[in-house]
């Protein structure tokens, strides 16, 4: 798997596949409508091996980068043998023409299906639609959703999985939603306003409605040494696991199973003793289930008069959750931060959630940022130094200043789910439900490249490719294939753009010739073509261009690790 990693391994295997289906459509559709082919290649340049057979030459060339196809007669000035007078391409009828030019969009567009029906009969592992955190305030704490909720339907749409339900509230952007949703065994209906945010990385609009699949674990931060449950000797960095009370066992591995059963406890008029099991937490490794870290039971007693209230218990009890708690801390900010520093406000601004981190850290261009953090129990105030980073937004290459440091009990990821169907119906049914979504979303992305809603520095060229089939063979067959599927989507859909040398430029040649019922001219043809390869070439050396901006540094650490 390390040797397919390999950029240049990964693209030339990427790219093989993809140009070589592309052309074998044209190929294939070519010769059932009766037009000869006079050369199919699989790569460019020198050829390596190649036979005859009948009018077409079989070919392997040097360069394994897909392959092409030639017709015999694609201009009434090319000669051809006399055996294949008459059954010129452009001799051919309009509708054969057609079909030939669309048959290697087309069959992209298949494979892509394809591969995904394959990912779903072998069984895709994702998220479940089951609803983690909401943010505070949000529609979907407005609307009645609750922790735990397992999402099933949307407006009567069925829901498998947390891929469901994001597209469909994100292509919902201010609009009404029936969400229902499993609530411990009961069908619960909820009607969510959703809100209408910018897209980041996309033009346009998208839904939102607060919730994430992640969970916060039950992971302690002492903020107040004297509070009644710290006092009993609970460490920054422990979690607990679950408590017997009153003779029943209650899991806590979730912040929120942690409020709920201290609220429980509060309220009952029985006992307010029980036993807490605690273990170490490691944000590396660790995850939505119980380690095999050693435990330990840690006898606990509420006051008597305490009551429980969510805005006063981390004070009372002397212990928070530590999403906001620092885990590891970089070279950068090493002399300002420590570990276990938990995180207070940024620029004077309270900071309560990574949600609301989020939304201030993402997009800071301030170089020097005021912090309050909790030390030790005690607030201090810093200006930090943040650590400049290059990323690519909509408006171009931009320099954003983050925080360099890992928070020990963030979010966990809930046990995945497997989408599976042995039914090759079925599966060929969810493979065309994807790509028609990929479809869409790379459709629209490609319109506003030519409206101007998505600038041209967000395109893409063989040095992003590279890197996306080398980082997904490093993440696993199913990344690699999702890549393979997403490119040929893309390969099939830049293909119909109606740009010369392109087969959507070759589409409205043919179409031109059926509206003005006679051939186009031939110096027509050639002025137009001439026009493509500018076109085109513009378009690689941008996106070539684009790529070297982003890649750079990551391009240079590879030239010298090679030395």
């Amino acid at each position: 798997m390390e040797f397919l990693a390999h950029p240049i391994v990964a693209v030339v295997l990427l790219l093989g596949i993809l140009v070589f289906v592309h052309e074998s459509g044209h190929f294939l559709i070519g010769k059932l409508c009766g037009i000869p082919v006079e050369i199919f290649s699989i790569g460019f340049g020198p050829v390596i091996f190649g036979f005859q057979r009948k009018e077409t030459h079989y070919r392997i060339s040097v360069i394994p980068l897909g392959g092409f196809v030639k017709f015999y007669g694609s201009l009434p000035s090319e000669e051809v043998p006399s055996f294949i007078k008459g059954r010129e391409f452009y001799r051919a009828p309009i509708a054969a023409r057609l079909a030939t030019i669309f048959a290697g969009p087309t069959a992209n567009i298949i494979l892509a299906i394809l591969v995904f029906s394959a990912m779903v009969m072998h069984g895709i592992k994702q998220a479940p639609a089951m609803i983690g955190e909401l943010i505070p305030g949000s529609p979907a704490e407005k609307g009645g959703l609750l922790f735990g909720d397992k999402v099933i339907a949307i407006n009567d749409r069925e829901i498998a999985s947390w891929k469901d339900l994001q597209r469909i509230i994100s292509d919902a952007p201010s609009k009404e939603l029936k969400i229902k949703v499993d609530r411990q065994g009961s069908i619960v209906e909820k009607t969510v306003a959703t809100d209408s945010v910018d897209e980041k990385e996309m033009p346009g609009k998208k839904g939102r409605i607060g919730i994430s699949p992640y969970i916060i674990p039950s992971v302690f931060t002492v903020v107040n040494p004297e509070g009644f449950i710290a006092k009993l000797g609970v460490k920054t960095g422990e979690r607990a696991v679950k408590a017997q009370w009153d003779g029943k066992e209650y899991p806590l591995l979730f912040w929120r199973q942690w409020l709920q059963f201290l609220a429980d406890v509060s309220a009952s008029s029985g006992s307010k003793t029980f036993e807490l099991t605690l273990q170490n937490f490691d944000p590396q490794k660790d995850d939505a289930k119980v380690s095999a870290a050693p435990t330990r039971v840690l006898p606990v007693a509420l006051p008597a008069d305490w009551v429980f209230n969510p805005a006063e218990q981390a004070q009372s009890t002397g212990l928070s959750q530590s999403q906001l708690t620092f885990s590891k801390v970089g070279p950068e900010v090493a002399e300002s931060v420590k570990v276990n520093d938990k995180l207070l406000s940024w620029n004077q601004k309270p900071i309560n959630s990574l949600f609301e981190l989020g939304e201030v850290s993402s997009d800071n261009r301030q170089e020097i940022v005021s912090l309050e953090l909790l030390r030790d129990g005690k607030k201090i105030s810093l200006s930090v130094k943040m650590k400049a980073v290059e990323v690519q937004k909509l408006e171009g290459k931009v320099t954003i200043y983050t925080l360099p440091v890992e928070y020990l009990g963030g979010f966990v990821q809930p046990e995945l789910v497997e989408e599976k169907f042995s039914n090759p119906f079925q599966a060929l049914v969810y493979g065309s439900k994807e790509t028609y979504e990929m479809v869409k979303n790379i459709g629209s992305a490609l319109i506003g490249l030519f409206t101007g809603e998505m600038p041209l520095t967000t395109l893409g060229g063989p040095i992003a490719i590279a890197k996306a089939a080398s980082d997904s063979v490093r993440i696993g067959w199913q990344a690699y294939l999702s890549a393979l599927a997403i490119i040929s989507i893309n390969l099939a859909l830049i293909n119909l753009v109606p740009i010369p040398i392109l087969d959507g430029g070759q589409i409205v040649l043919i179409a031109s010739e059926a509206v003005v019922r006679r051939p186009v001219r031939e110096k027509t043809i050639e002025n137009y073509q001439k026009v493509g390869f500018i076109m085109v070439l513009a378009l690689i050396v941008i996106a070539t261009y684009n790529d070297v901006g982003r890649f750079w540094a990551s391009m240079m650490k590879g030239v010298g690790s090679m030395f």
